[in-house]
C-alpha cells in the first residue's frame, strides 16, 4: 500500500508491522535509510525536523543524494496515527511501545526493508544512531539466521552506526522501556550479541560492509562500546578531541556536526588496504556518516 512518503500511513494493529511508502525509483546509487535512536515511544521522533534535519541538509546539498533518495525510519508507537509525531517520519516500520524489546522492532525493519527494496531488486544503504543501530545489527543478524518472523533475505550494501552501543550504554538508569534494559551493560540480549559467531566481521556479515563510529566526548555510549573495542568492522571512526571553536562530539553531535571543522580521531580499516591511523584533520561525524554509508570512505585526510 503506497503514500506520499511524507505523508502518514494507515493504522494497523499494535504491535504488528506497518505498511509503508513505496521507495523512490531505483537510482545508481542505493537509497539511503536513516534509522533513529531511543526516546519515549509514546511520544515518537520528529526525523525530518530534530532527529535528521542536519544530516538531511548536509547529504542533499555537500553530499550526491537528492532528498527522494533519503528515507527517514521511524518505529515508535508515537509515530504511528494519532501519534504527536505522525507524519514527521518518512517511513513507520513498527508500532514500538515501551514494553516491546528491540528484536522485534528489528524483525519489522527487516520486513520492511524486504518488501519494500530487497524483493523488488533494490539494494540499500543505512545510517543509524545509537539504538537504531542495534535495530540495524539484529534485523540483520536475525535474517541471515533464519529467526521467526524474519524475512529470507535483505540487501544491504553498507551500514553505519554512530554512537551505538554495540557493548552498552555508560549508565544504568529507571527508564522504563524495555529497549533500555535490553542497552544496559551485561545483559542477556548484549550477550547474545556477542555470542560465537555473531560478531561483526563474522559470515552473517559477508556483501554488507559495516563502519561503527564513537567519540570519547559522548556522555552516553562510551567510546570503546560504539566502536565495538576488540571486535572487527569494515572500518571505524573514532573521535577523540576537538579544537577550541569547534563543537564537540556528543551522543547527539555525533549525528548532527556537519563542520567544516576538523576533528582529531582514529581511523581503521580491516581490509588491510590503510594502516590504522591517527589524524588532526578528521572529517566531522556527519560527513564520515556520508562517506561509509556510500562507501567512500576510504580517502580520510592525514
Amino acid at each position: 500500500m503506497g503514500f506520499d512518503k511524507r505523508g502518514l500511513l494507515a493504522a494497523a494493529a499494535a504491535g504488528a508491522m506497518l505498511v509503508t511508502a513505496a521507495p523512490a525509483a531505483q537510482a545508481a546509487t542505493p537509497e539511503l535509510l536513516l534509522v533513529h535512536g531511543h526516546g519515549d515511544p509514546a511520544k515518537g521522533k520528529n526525523c525530518n525536523g530534530a532527529t535528521w534535519d542536519e544530516a538531511i541538509d548536509y547529504y542533499t546539498s555537500a553530499g550526491s543524494l537528492s532528498r527522494d533518495q533519503i528515507t527517514t525510519v521511524a518505529y515508535y508507537e508515537g509515530n504511528g496515527p494519532g501519534g504527536p509525531n505522525a507524519g514527521n517520519c518518512d517511513a513507520v516500520v513498527s508500532a514500538a511501545s515501551k514494553e516491546t524489546k528491540i528484536q522485534f522492532i528489528a524483525r519489522d525493519f527487516a520486513n520492511y526493508v524486504h518488501d519494500n527494496y530487497t524483493s523488488k531488486g533494490k539494494s540499500v544503504n543505512i545510517a543509524a544512531h545509537s539504538m537504531g543501530g542495534l535495530v540495524t545489527r539484529v534485523a540483520l543478524l536475525g535474517t541471515a539466521e533464519g529467526w521467526s518472523g524474519f524475512p529470507s533475505s535483505m540487501d544491504v550494501d553498507n551500514v553505519v552506526t554512530a554512537g551505538t552501543p554495540h557493548q552498552g550504554v555508560k549508565e544504568d538508569r529507571e527508564d522504563h522501556t524495555a529497549q533500555w534494559d535490553q542497552m544496559e551493560r551485561g545483559s542477556g540480549f548484549l550477550d547474545a550479541l556477542h555470542a560465537d559467531g555473531r560478531e561483526l566481521g563474522d559470515s552473517w556479515t559477508n556483501g554488507t560492509d559495516w563502519t561503527v563510529i564513537g567519540s570519547a566526548e559522548d556522555g552516553v555510549v562510551s567510546y570503546n562500546s560504539a566502536i565495538d573495542k576488540g571486535n572487527r568492522a569494515d572500518q571505524k571512526f573514532g573521535y577523540l578531541s576537538h579544537d577550541s571553536g569547534t563543537e564537540a562530539v556528543t551522543h547527539s553531535g555525533i549525528r548532527e556536526i556537519t563542520g567544516p571543522h576538523t576533528y582529531e580521531m582514529h581511523y581503521w580499516h580491516d581490509s588491510g588496504d590503510h594502516d590504522t591511523h591517527h589524524t588532526d584533520n578528521g572529517w566531522a561525524p556527519l560527513k564520515s556518516m556520508y562517506k561509509a554509508a556510500l562507501y567512500k570512505g576510504d580517502d580520510l585526510p592525514r
